[in-house]
């Protein structure tokens, strides 16, 4: 995360790879956030009033009698150097206002966020998750008389073969499965998992 980029927001549909791929870039950057790297896994969670909550026990703040959780979090982060990666935003996009409230409260704290969609908060950065690599679904007439191992240049045919291959060590793909295995990853946008 860039100095500049407070939030930034991976965007894809379910089953893409946004929380590996989070997982991935907060391993590349433990090491510059001096007060640490949080994940709020937050997929179980449908009210957007109890996003505060499971921010704060992830981070160990307690609620203070007569006092919102809010501005418990506020206070904890406001001299904090840390990234906060809140997984799984989007059933509950209506908690948008916290995340902005704690960043503009918070200037040293980054943020982030795999999502199906934006937040569409200010200075929000966005990253499109693309699905795998696909083939053109009219090679299909061809496949039968082509290569099949032409097939695994793909992403998404290639995690099919590594994905059957765990259930079934012996699978292949071949000349007389290629099409059929093609036209499973289409239909699943890309996504055999």
């Amino acid at each position: 995360l860039e100095e500049q980029v407070g939030l930034l927001t991976l965007t894809g549909p379910g089953g893409i790879g946004k929380t590996r791929l989070a997982m991935q870039v907060v391993a590349n950057l433990l090491d510059h956030f001096v007060d640490g790297v949080y994940f709020v896994a937050l997929a179980p969670i449908r009210d957007p009033a109890l996003v505060s909550t499971a921010i704060a026990q992830v981070l160990g703040v307690s609620e203070t009698p007569g006092r919102p959780l809010q501005e418990s979090l506020q206070s904890y982060l406001r001299d904090k150097q840390l990234l906060l990666v809140l997984d799984n935003f989007e059933q509950i996009l209506a908690a948008a206002p916290l995340v902005s409230m704690l960043l503009n409260a918070c200037r040293r704290l980054k943020i982030l966020l795999t999502s199906r969609a934006t937040l569409h908060l200010y200075d929000e950065q966005e990253f499109p998750v693309p699905p795998l690599t696909l083939p053109d679904a009219r090679r299909f007439t061809v496949l039968e008389k082509g290569s099949a191992t032409d097939l695994t240049e793909f992403a998404a045919i290639d995690l099919f073969c590594q994905r059957a291959r765990a259930v079934k060590p012996d699978f292949a793909l071949t000349a007389t499965n290629a099409a059929a295995v093609a036209q499973i990853c289409i239909g699943l946008d890309g996504l055999p998992l």
